[in-house]
């Protein structure tokens, strides 16, 4: 049943940050924030959510749930990805969160991570042609492949940006041989996603919007103006976090320090990507899970986890 709600929001928990959305029912956006975490490389480190961070953690979501319902949020999406999945204690954590707030706090699978960020690039309508979309997480990534009229098939990357970053990096800037190593196993990993022969695609997630801010001053108008990725812009942003440390990059290009030292990952396996499917290029989108949520609920109301991949195979049909 179709939840006509005027202001939704959604706060994810992910594997850099916490991240509130707050939309109007046309979609104007109210509020788009995020609050830096680093859960996903404490979970690593330690299999499970530390008190500390767990209070982090309840303290950023209470906060973004009392900001929705100050704007007269009638709905309000409390989600965990990547961190959550692999910590022991999740289920303490996400009890912790709902103590605070009344919410529950839903630990998606890869799949539904997926298919929810599909459903916010392509704003809830279905594909005419073959479509890849690729998500960038930091603790993993996403490929979710789409036909006309058929079930989308989704493949796994266990790996984004920041755990990739912590396995082969460890210089600041990186060097010549560890971005090697960058390259060398997002083409690996890469290598077991599902068959398809895309005809276009799109790139989600920190990596690929920052790439384009790092890239853009330097790149043709057409470029900048398409949002295009292609191999030339991944190796360029490659090249301008490998000529000075994070430090000194983020401050020249407006970023944080933490996602220039993520940088390299992510373009290599936009790079991994692009070649595994023979793509020339994704468009690099700023759409997420969070506005696909929104969609799915106010489509789908409470049913919307057992609807989602329909709502993606069919749109708004």
């Amino acid at each position: 049943m179709a939840d006509q709600v005027r202001v939704a929001a959604a706060i994810d928990v992910g594997s850099n940050s916490v991240h509130l959305l707050l939309t109007e029912l046309d979609g104007v956006v109210l509020r788009d924030e995020s609050v830096l975490m680093g859960l996903g490389a404490t979970v690593d480190m330690e299999g499970f959510v530390p008190d500390h961070s767990a209070a982090a953690v309840v303290e950023a979501v209470t906060a973004y749930v009392e900001a929705a319902r100050e704007a007269d949020a009638e709905r309000i999406t409390l989600l965990g990805t990547e961190p959550l999945r692999r910590a022991s204690n999740r289920t303490r954590v996400c009890a912790q969160v709902e103590s605070a707030t009344g919410i529950p706090l839903l630990v998606l699978s890869h799949e539904e991570e997926a298919l929810l960020t599909v459903l916010g690039v392509l704003d809830g309508e279905p594909v005419t042609a073959p479509t890849l979309v690729l998500d960038v997480g930091g603790g993993s990534s996403e490929v979710v492949l789409l036909e006309p009229g058929a079930d989308p098939v989704v493949g796994v990357i266990p790996v984004g940006s920041a755990r990739l970053t912590a396995q082969h990096v460890e210089d600041d800037p990186p060097t010549e041989a560890e971005v090697h190593e960058l390259r060398t196993e997002a083409h690996h990993l890469c290598s077991s996603l599902p068959a398809g022969r895309p005809q276009r695609g799109y790139v989600v997630g920190g990596s690929g919007m920052n790439l384009l801010r790092l890239t853009s001053e330097e790149a043709d108008e057409g470029r900048i103006d398409s949002g295009m990725i292609d191999p030339a812009r991944t190796a360029r942003a490659i090249e301008i976090v490998r000529s000075a440390p994070s430090a000194d990059v983020a401050e020249s290009y407006g970023l944080r320090e933490r996602r220039i030292r993520q940088m390299a990952a992510g373009a290599s396996l936009i790079e991994a990507t692009l070649d595994c499917y023979n793509l020339s290029a994704l468009e690099a989108s700023d759409a997420s899970l969070r506005e696909g949520v929104i969609i799915a609920t106010r489509r789908a109301g409470d049913e919307w986890r057992q609807q989602l991949a329909a709502l993606v195979a069919i749109g708004a049909a």
